[in-house]
Order: structure tokens, then C-alpha cells, then sequence
């Protein structure tokens, strides 16, 4: 069988911005507490990696004695995802007519890959390896055009890997890398801001 030349791996940016809302309330001794949770993010494809950028804004409401609204503001929190822990990226939507909503679906081939997102002021899953973001109607198109490109990269990952090249692994916090003592504790990709 004639040898097929390795095709050359086009780098591959493209961003998308998210907001997830919560709200939670507390009636409790005559007074309420409301807080309201909005997640202003952005996903980014920069070459074989996605990266989830985010800041939480918390606004809290209390009704009692006083009537009080704080507003709380974390630092930008940034996770990092190769694209070779990644199995799909897809667009879906629920709902009918005037009610549909779309959300951006990103499946992982591995539960660890979103283990950071879900720590401290992060995501909340439906499903350990989906992560779903909601996308305003007039997103629909840039979120298709946003999963295009990672399966794309998901697709020259599969393509690299059949032309011999190694696969670079996520490191497992509880096997140690050949040669290296077990420590308990590896880089898992995380930036804190």
C-alpha cells in the first residue's frame, strides 16, 4: 500500500462567549435572601487546545430589618482542554418554536478532563462529560461555526494519531509519569487568576 503524505496541521483560534445565570433564595426568620449568579465567559480554540475562561458576578439581595444589595466580583478563572480529550462538539436545541433555547455541547472522551471546571466557583454538570452553555439566538451561527472548527481539530487529532504520531495523555493525578515519584499531585492544566 502506496504511503500517504502527513498532511500539515492548520493552527485553529476561534472564540465564543457564554453566560450561565443561577438563582437562589433563602426565606428564613422574616428576612430573604436572594443571589444571583451570572457566569460571563468565553471558549476559545487555540490550535489543539480549548480553553474556558470565566468571571463570576454574584449579586445578593436581602430583605429584612434593612434592605441591602451587594455585588461580589471573582478574579478571571481560565481552564485548559486539549482537543485530544474531547470526543464531539455539537449545537442543540430544546423547546419548540417561541420556546427553543441552544446550547453548545462539548462531550468528553475522558471524566477527568472537566474535573477543573467543576471546582469553586465553576460549572455545575448535568452529565461529567458534557459541558453545555446556553448561546443567545443571535450566537446559533457562531457556535455552529465554533463546533465546526473543534471537530475539525478533533478530526486532525484522529488523523495524526493514525500517521504515527504519539498521543500526549492528561495526566492522572494518581499514577505517576514513567521515571517520576508518585507525589499525589500533578499539573492538571489549571490557571487560578
Amino acid at each position: 500500500m502506496p504511503e500517504h503524505p502527513k498532511v500539515p496541521s492548520v493552527p485553529r483560534i476561534a472564540a465564543l462567549p457564554f453566560q450561565l445565570s443561577a438563582e437562589h433564595q433563602v426565606i428564613s426568620g422574616g428576612s430573604v435572601t436572594t443571589t444571583e449568579e451570572r457566569r460571563n465567559g468565553v471558549l476559545r480554540l487555540e490550535g489543539d487546545t480549548v480553553i474556558v475562561q470565566w468571571r463570576v458576578e454574584r449579586e445578593i439581595q436581602r430583605i429584612g430589618p434593612e434592605i441591602r444589595t451587594d455585588t461580589e466580583l471573582a478574579g478571571i478563572r481560565e481552564v485548559t482542554i486539549p482537543i485530544h480529550a474531547l470526543g464531539d462538539a455539537r449545537i442543540q436545541n430544546r423547546g419548540r418554536l417561541w420556546w427553543r433555547k441552544w446550547e453548545i455541547v462539548l462531550t468528553a472522551r475522558d471524566l477527568q478532563a472537566y474535573d477543573a471546571l467543576a471546582r469553586e466557583d465553576g460549572f455545575v454538570f448535568a452529565h461529567p462529560s458534557e459541558l453545555i452553555l446556553p448561546l443567545r439566538k443571535d450566537a446559533v451561527d457562531a457556535a455552529r461555526d465554533f463546533a465546526s472548527e473543534v471537530e475539525l481539530a478533533i478530526a486532525e487529532h484522529a488523523l495524526s494519531l493514525a500517521q504515527g504520531q504519539p498521543e500526549v495523555r492528561l495526566a492522572r493525578p494518581d499514577v505517576a509519569p514513567p521515571g517520576a515519584a508518585a507525589t499525589g499531585h500533578q499539573d492538571r492544566g489549571v490557571v487560578d487568576s
